[in-house]
């Protein structure tokens, strides 16, 4: 479906002042015009900014008399799960094969969970598909990697060491098999979970109306949609870096499986392959181990999570940012707005316009950011557009990483790693003034 050019720009351009469709990408482009105007950037959903506790609050004002599954959600969120048989039934079925023990391990309150590690050390904030260009998984261990185990061996352990180009390289080191020729490791960075139940709230057409497979335009950006067919039907990928789940609660489930190696009725199987016999020999939590209440809740907790203000210190200058975003293409993928559908089970967040910095849909990013696993139809350079709101917020914490595979430790290096239909953003990019430039990520550091 072509993008609806004129009816979105001009919608855009109403509500968050970012010209979409420029198709000069001037770099030297008039910026000093007329103050834009900003709705709030989460709609009912934003929360004044707290630096000691920046993500996973719930919505400010929000009244939890109704929804008290939210309240168990977060609890689930941040317990530690236990393998099987527990002293607390509820929270046993870690496992065997696993990551981690609990979701706020990898989702944390106050930043991003470590991943390029001192010493070749990869941490919990960094996980790997396996897989190959043609979308094959590795026989023995499956479409993922798991670290750790809750009873004898985990399947491995993954190390790193940066290239002549400043691109990580990683190394399986196990006591098992070797993965399979051509099988390789395809690095995950683990997101902040900002504004995770918007994004699941809008609607199919929304995004839809922004995809240009064929580049009919001729702008360069061929955003498509990365469709999935789950017990018969056909749903639309928006979650993960490759948009391979298409509902936050198959995000919830697949990473409780892949992750924690805990079962739900969307996913009723431990992450084994059949040539692994640990998930056999190990007592479960029940079946499946957790249920679709707790899931329900989990799914309740992470829609009703706020999504901080934006941190302006010179509108002007901050106007001027957006409006280099837009000129160098940068908007192109990284749309600044969507909008909710209606939701009767949450209203507060019906129809509301989000500024989250994302089409969703899949892009050809190319060589550089190629890492040879294809997931689904998402081909190895392809990537889902991540949302940019929050995004100095991350960048401010310690050790904090950027792109898939966490090579960019700065929001700066991570857009001159762009390439495919982001290449003319990131040459407009690096031809800026120095001044345009240092707007531009001050922008960027305050969305």
């Amino acid at each position: 479906m072509l993008k609806q050019y004129y009816l979105i720009s001009i919608l855009i351009i109403l509500l968050s002042g970012c010209n979409l469709n420029d198709s000069s990408h001037a770099k030297n482009s008039d910026i000093t015009k007329e103050p834009l105007t900003w709705l709030p950037n989460a709609g009912n959903a934003t929360a004044e900014f707290n630096p000691d506790f920046p993500f996973l609050q719930f919505i400010p004002d929000l009244d939890l008399t109704g929804l008290t599954n939210a309240s168990q959600g977060r609890e689930l969120f941040i317990a530690e799960w236990t393998a099987a048989p527990g002293t607390r039934p509820l929270l046993d079925g870690l496992g065997p094969l696993t990551i981690t023990s609990a979701c706020s391990d990898c989702h944390l309150a106050v930043g991003r969970a470590t991943s390029l590690n001192a010493n070749g050390e990869v941490g919990v904030g960094l996980l790997f598909r396996l897989g190959n260009p043609f979308g094959h998984s590795d026989p023995f261990y499956g479409g993922q990697l798991q670290t750790a185990a809750t009873s004898g061996n985990s399947e491995g352990q993954v190390s790193w060491a940066f290239d002549e180009n400043d691109k990580p390289i990683f190394t399986l080191v196990t006591h098992q098999l070797a993965l399979t020729e051509g099988i390789n490791l395809g690095p995950r960075l683990s997101p902040q979970l900002v504004g995770i139940g918007l994004l699941d709230l809008v609607s199919d057409n929304d995004i839809l109306s922004r995809e240009d497979v064929q580049d009919l335009n001729s702008d360069g950006i061929s955003g498509r949609a990365h469709w999935h067919t789950i017990n018969g039907e056909k749903m639309l990928g928006r979650f993960g870096w490759k948009a391979m789940q298409p509902t936050l609660r198959h995000q919830s489930a697949g990473a409780m499986q892949q992750d924690m190696g805990l079962t739900t009725s969307l996913n009723p199987t431990e992450p084994c392959t059949e040539l692994q016999t640990i998930c056999n020999d190990q007592p479960n939590g029940g079946s499946p181990e957790v249920s679709d209440n707790s899931l329900a809740a989990i799914n309740d907790f992470l829609t009703l999570l706020a999504v901080p203000e934006r941190r302006i210190s010179n509108q002007d200058e901050f106007d001027q940012g957006a409006r280099i975003f837009a000129n160098i293409g940068c908007s192109d993928c990284h749309q600044p707005t969507l909008t909710t559908a209606n939701s009767d089970k949450y209203p507060l967040l019906s129809n509301q316009v989000i500024y989250p910095y994302t089409d969703l849909l899949l892009h050809d990013l190319g060589h550089d950011l190629n890492d040879n696993v294809k997931e689904g139809d998402a081909q190895p350079s392809e990537w889902r557009t991540p949302p940019l709101w929050s995004l100095g917020l991350i960048e401010k914490i310690k050790g904090s990483r950027f792109l898939h595979d966490g090579r960019a430790t700065t929001i700066e290096e991570a857009i001159t790693w762009h390439g495919g239909e982001a290449l003319t953003a990131n040459n407009n990019f690096k031809a800026l003034p120095a001044v345009e430039k240092k707007k531009l990520l001050s922008f960027l550091r305050s969305i």
